[in-house]
């Protein structure tokens, strides 16, 4: 006896046709996606921001600041051909480099590459987290305590900032600052070299002496200039600070409370925080922001505000301006790839009138 027509058995009814289309659309979105974002990864655009300046003289209106963060040692096209064409018709003074410029092996090429396109303008630049330390305390080849990628840096013309470096148009100053300068407790630091210094003096005759002596003399040295600036340093003088990892709302709170009690009223003058470190949460969402910024455990902040990772923001009268970055970082805990996050330098435009 034959089997009788059962529909749960009926072969051409379990077919579901739709399944298959969609599970080949799903694959030509994802392959579009990541195509798209291959291609928007490998350019680089220019962003522009105006900061007003309430007290700014005359000879600094519509003074430009190229901001560069978070290179680190990636090319844009042979010989950074992507970044000359986005900055080709840009006009800016100085370029600031808030750190991360090297490789995750420290390698210095991108960065030399990127040094060409800047037609001789002053190139100003700090280590960031990822970079290699600035200071070296143990034996190695050549006199000079600082790492190598930033003795390389120097000798192609760029300017390591390790300590306030003055600028001066018309009647008017404008300093460019490691921001750490701020806080920085110079008598405290000061006792503590020269103890250092006088350990150092009283080791034998070692290579290791030799080192850890070129270390703290270039510490105090360093000391040296950073008293000079804040003795040339007034009032009406405007400050731009730059930080790798930017300065958060508690910094910023005790950096204005204790500026606001005297201790260095200089200081009241800081006009801009330029920062780096977060690269624009690294993965964004359209429409919502940022994944993930760095934070204290490895998973860092999920789904910040924007503020915290990207762009102008005033905190306590300080306005900060988080660059986009150009690369990746370890620190966020993402995977190391930019998702709808296009590498971004920004002009940055200082002003005393108001800006939207």
């Amino acid at each position: 006896m034959g089997r009788s027509h059962d529909p749960l058995f009926d072969e051409g009814r379990r077919k579901h046709p739709f399944i298959g289309f969609f599970l080949l659309l799903l694959a030509v979105i994802v392959v579009t996606v990541a195509v798209l974002n291959t291609i928007s990864n490998s350019r680089v655009t220019l962003a522009r921001q105006s900061v007003t300046v309430s007290n700014l003289p005359s000879g600094f209106e519509n003074f430009r600041i190229l901001h560069i963060s978070d290179l680190h040692g990636l090319y844009f096209g042979p010989h950074q051909e992507q970044m000359q064409a986005a900055i080709a018709s840009a006009q800016y003074d100085i370029v600031c480099v808030t750190g991360d410029i090297t490789g995750r092996d420290g390698d210095m090429g991108a960065f030399l590459e990127l040094l060409k396109l800047f037609s001789g303008k002053p190139v100003y630049f700090i280590p960031g987290d990822e970079d290699p330390a600035a200071l070296i305390t143990a034996p190695h080849e050549g006199n000079s305590p600082l790492a190598e990628y930033i003795r390389t840096a120097q000798e192609h013309g760029a300017i390591y900032l390790d300590a306030p470096v003055r600028i001066d148009r018309g009647k008017g100053t404008l300093w460019l600052c490691p921001a750490w300068v701020y806080t920085l407790n110079y008598d405290g630091a000061l006792s503590a070299y020269q103890a250092r210094l006088t350990q150092v003096e009283e080791m034998e005759a070692s290579p290791e002496r030799d080192a850890a002596l070129a270390a703290v003399q270039y510490q105090l040295d360093q000391l040296d200039r950073i008293r000079q600036a804040w003795r040339e340093t007034l009032e009406s003088h405007i400050h731009v600070g730059l930080t790798h990892v930017p300065l958060d709302d508690t910094v910023l709170r005790a950096l204005r409370e204790w500026t606001s009690a005297d201790n260095d009223s200089h200081i009241l003058s800081i006009s801009l925080v330029l920062a780096g470190h977060t690269v624009a949460g690294q993965w964004r969402v359209p429409g919502v922001g940022a994944v993930c910024a760095p934070g204290s455990s490895e998973a860092g902040t999920w789904f910040p505000e924007d503020q915290k990772v990207t762009g102008l923001s005033t905190i306590h009268g300080i306005s900060q301006y988080i660059s986009p970055g150009l690369g990746t970082s370890a620190a966020i805990g993402l995977p190391p790839i930019r998702i709808f996050n296009t590498p971004t330098v920004t002009i940055i435009t200082l002003t005393s009138k108001l800006t939207m």
